[in-house]
C-alpha cells in the first residue's frame, strides 16, 4: 500500500504514523527512513528499488520518506520541470512513482510523510498520487479544526482523562493553543507529568511555553473586552520578555483591532455571515463579533488611529514605543 500523509497538525500525523508502522508488521532493517527533504541528496529511484525488492524470506518492509519536497510548494516538479527530468535516464521521479503506483510491492508499505504542511497540488508527483487515490494510494489530511471542533475535543480529552480545569484555566488553555489540536495534545502530555487532576490559570500558563503572538492576542482579546487588570498583566509580561519589544506587539495588535472593524462594519451595514467572510476573508466572523466587546466600528476606527499616530511618534522620535503603547492602553481601558 502507498500511503501519503500531510497537514499541520504534526501530532495527529505522527501518531498515524506510527500506528501504520505497526499495522505494516515490519521490524527493525525492514523499517527503512528516508529524508525526502533535499532535491540533491534524494532519489525517487533509490527508494522505489527499496521499495519493490522482493525479500527471500517473505518480511513486510516499511519505507517512510518524510518531508518530500517535491510535494512542497515551490520545490515540486512543475509541467516544465517534469519535461527537463523525464529526460534523464529512466525518466523523471513522477514517470517512476507512477510505474510503481500501477503495481506496488504487496509485501511494502510506502509512506509520505508531509508533516507540518499540505502537498502542493500543482507537482507533477501529487498528480500521480492522487489519481491511484482509493486504488492502491490513500491520502490522509489531518486539517486544523474549527473553533468548534476543536472546542468539542478539548472538553471530551479533558473529560476522558479525568482532569478539572477552572473557568479561566480553560480559557487560558484555549488561546495558549493557538487553535492547534497538535498543541493541545502537547499540553496534556506535559499534564500528565505534572502530575495532579486540578489546575487552575497559573498552572496552565506554566505548562505552555511563553508565545509572543498569543500573549499579543490575549492582550488584544482583554482590552477589546475592557478588562483592565487581564490587559495590563500581558502586557507587563510581553514587556519583561527579552524577545519582545513594541515592534513586535504593535503589528498584531493593530491587526486583530482591523480585523474586528471589518467584520463589525460589516454586520452593522446588515451584511449576512456568508457575506462578510466573502468580504474580509474571515472564516468565523460569528466569533469574531463575540469578541467586539460590544464596541461599534466607529471605536475601533478611533483606536487604529490612535495606533497610527503611536506608530509615526516613534519613527520620529517623538514618542517611547513602550511607554506610548502603555498610555494608550490606559487611556482606554475603564477605570473604577
Amino acid at each position: 500500500m502507498i500511503i501519503l500523509l500531510e497537514g499541520k497538525e504534526s501530532y495527529q500525523l505522527n501518531a498515524r504514523k506510527q500506528q501504520l508502522v505497526r499495522d505494516s508488521k515490519a521490524e527493525g532493517e525492514n523499517i527503512v527512513a528516508i529524508d525526502g527533504s533535499s532535491r540533491t541528496s534524494f532519489s525517487m529511484e533509490s527508494a522505489l528499488n527499496l521499495c519493490s525488492t522482493i525479500s527471500l524470506f517473505g518480511d513486510r518492509r516499511a519505507v517512510l520518506i518524510s518531508n518530500p519536497y517535491f510535494l512542497k510548494s515551490g520545490s515540486g516538479s512543475s509541467s516544465s520541470g517534469a519535461k527537463k527530468t523525464s529526460r534523464r535516464k529512466g525518466g523523471g521521479s513522477a514517470e517512476l512513482l507512477e510505474t510503481y503506483c500501477a503495481a506496488p510491492n504487496p509485501d511494502t508499505d510506502l509512506i509520505f510523510v508531509c508533516d507540518g504542511f499540505l502537498c502542493d497540488k500543482r507537482t507533477k508527483e501529487y498528480k500521480v498520487l492522487s489519481a491511484y487515490a482509493g486504488k492502491t494510494v490513500r491520502i490522509i489530511t489531518f486539517s486544523n479544526p474549527s473553533p468548534w471542533e476543536l472546542e468539542k475535543l478539548i472538553d471530551r480529552e479533558l473529560s476522558l482523562r479525568g482532569y478539572n480545569l477552572t473557568p479561566d484555566a480553560k480559557s487560558e488553555l484555549k488561546l495558549r493553543i493557538s487553535d492547534s489540536a497538535t498543541e493541545f495534545y502537547r499540553t496534556l502530555d506535559k499534564m500528565e507529568l505534572y502530575g495532579g487532576k486540578q489546575f487552575d490559570r497559573k498552572a496552565i500558563a506554566g505548562l505552555v511555553s511563553f508565545n509572543a503572538d498569543v500573549n499579543v492576542w490575549k492582550l488584544s482579546d482583554s482590552f477589546v473586552k475592557g478588562n483592565a487588570a487581564k490587559t495590563m498583566e500581558s502586557f507587563f509580561e510581553l514587556r519583561e520578555h527579552a524577545s519582545m519589544d513594541v515592534y513586535g506587539i504593535l503589528p498584531t495588535l493593530s491587526y486583530r483591532l482591523k480585523r474586528l472593524y471589518c467584520v463589525k462594519s460589516c454586520s452593522e451595514a446588515g451584511l449576512p455571515f456568508s457575506e462578510i467572510r466573502a468580504r474580509t476573508g474571515q472564516g468565523y466572523p460569528e466569533k469574531d463579533l463575540e469578541s467586539c466587546g460590544g464596541h461599534s466600528a466607529r471605536w475601533f476606527l478611533k483606536r487604529l488611529a490612535e495606533l497610527a499616530d503611536l506608530d509615526q511618534g516613534m519613527k520620529t522620535g517623538r514618542i517611547d514605543g513602550m511607554t506610548g503603547l502603555e498610555l494608550f492602553l490606559l487611556r482606554n481601558l475603564p477605570h473604577e
